[in-house]
């Protein structure tokens, strides 16, 4: 499992260009404080982080909407252009805000999106 902590240094140590990449899902989660720990990093990217990757030998696969997501290692995964609304620098780090967050996670509907959108609302609630 990863702590803010360890995602933190992983993304730092990775130094991608801060304007072609911005963490989301259970990692931005992580990095708000609304869960201690997840079990991988998802980055959205652009193409080009994307292009990138691939030419350095990382595994593709391609999705429905003909966007592709990256396997950079058994960690981390980048989504091609897996947009959030908004983005806010965290610890100089770029990170979906929990609005943007919840939205996608509403959109996709899963059980885990739904407990996860439970948790937001109450970190929410508890900050205000």
């Amino acid at each position: 499992m990863l702590y803010k902590e360890d995602i933190i240094k992983i993304l730092k140590e990775m130094n991608l260009p801060l304007n072609q990449y911005w963490i989301t899902s259970g990692a931005a989660l992580v990095i708000h404080g609304v869960k201690d720990t997840t079990r991988d990093i998802d980055l959205g990217c652009t193409t080009e982080l994307v292009e990138a990757f691939l030419k350095k030998g990382c595994k593709c696969k391609v999705v429905e909407d003909n966007s592709r997501i990256v396997e950079v290692n058994d960690n981390i995964e980048i989504l091609e252009n897996w947009f959030v609304e908004k983005i806010e620098f965290i610890e100089g780090l770029p990170v979906g805000t929990l609005e943007s967050i919840k939205k996608q996670k509403a959109e996709l509907g899963r059980e885990k999106d739904m407990k996860d959108i439970k948790l937001i609302d109450e970190f929410i609630k508890r900050k205000r």
